[in-house]
């Protein structure tokens, strides 16, 4: 192509057309932008197919820590409920000094007095983008600062653990002399323990009465029904995200 051109300028020289030679010098200027505006779209248009195709891989990554993270936090809430749904009549059998049953106090003591919980999120994807710089292929703004702001959240947040952990230890020691009567007969016959009516009477009575037991035990629901808040909180952030995510798949 290039020798048929040469060729037609040469031509156009000899016959001394400068007019006409002008003329073709421009149509071939034209030709050589219009050749290298086309490259330069073609290009572009791969980087953009290619910048897509990750930010797919992404969002799927994405969607699949989020449902992992969604299950979590829903059985972390619900668990913690329990704890407190337990801790609370736990705390008004305590108040009340009434007569208890047997049973009622070993549920309530194990599972609501002994117990802590919060979900442990999966963060892999996210750190994996921030860490690599890829977060600027994520188009939409809203869910990069949902992302930033759900993993802010999750290491500046649940400040209370350190302060419920002190609680549960407290409780904990208060409580340990009387576990032994506290223990279903099931794992006192596995561990080889004994224990009576008589001991298990007085060990109640002595729990039940301990007003500094009761402190910490009020002190550390309080935190759990805060930490429940906190965590729907949290829920409604990967509601969010995942939501955005199927959307920006569809685009």
């Amino acid at each position: 192509m290039t020798k048929v051109f040469k060729k037609i300028r040469q031509g156009l020289l000899h016959e001394n057309k400068f007019s006409k030679y002008l003329l073709y010098a421009i149509g071939e200027i034209v030709l050589v932008v219009i050749g290298i505006l086309l490259a330069l779209q073609i290009n572009n248009w791969n980087e953009t197919t290619k910048r897509n195709a990750e930010e797919a891989k992404l969002l799927i990554a994405l969607i699949e820590d989020f449902k992992e993270n969604k299950d979590r936090i829903k059985e972390a809430i619900r668990k913690e409920e329990d704890v407190i749904q337990t801790s609370r009549s736990l705390i008004q059998a305590m108040q009340s000094k009434n007569t208890i049953h047997k049973d009622s106090i070993r549920f309530w003591v194990a599972s609501g007095a002994k117990s802590w919980w919060r979900a442990e999120f999966v963060t892999g994807t996210y750190d994996a983008i921030v860490s690599s710089g890829k977060i600027a292929i994520l188009k939409n703004e809203n869910l990069k600062r949902l992302l930033s702001q759900f993993t802010a959240d999750i290491n500046a947040g649940f400040e209370d653990h350190n302060e419920s952990m002190s609680y549960l230890i407290e409780m904990n020691k208060i409580s340990a002399d009387v576990t032994p009567a506290l223990i279903h007969d099931v794992e006192l016959e596995k561990l080889g323990i004994t224990s009576t009516d008589n001991d298990f009477g007085r060990s109640i009575e002595k729990l039940i009465n301990n007003d500094v037991y009761l402190g910490l035990l009020i002190s550390k629901t309080w935190l759990e029904t805060l930490r429940i808040d906190y965590q729907q909180k949290l829920q409604g952030y990967i509601d969010e995200i995942i939501a955005i995510c199927e959307s920006e798949l569809t685009k």
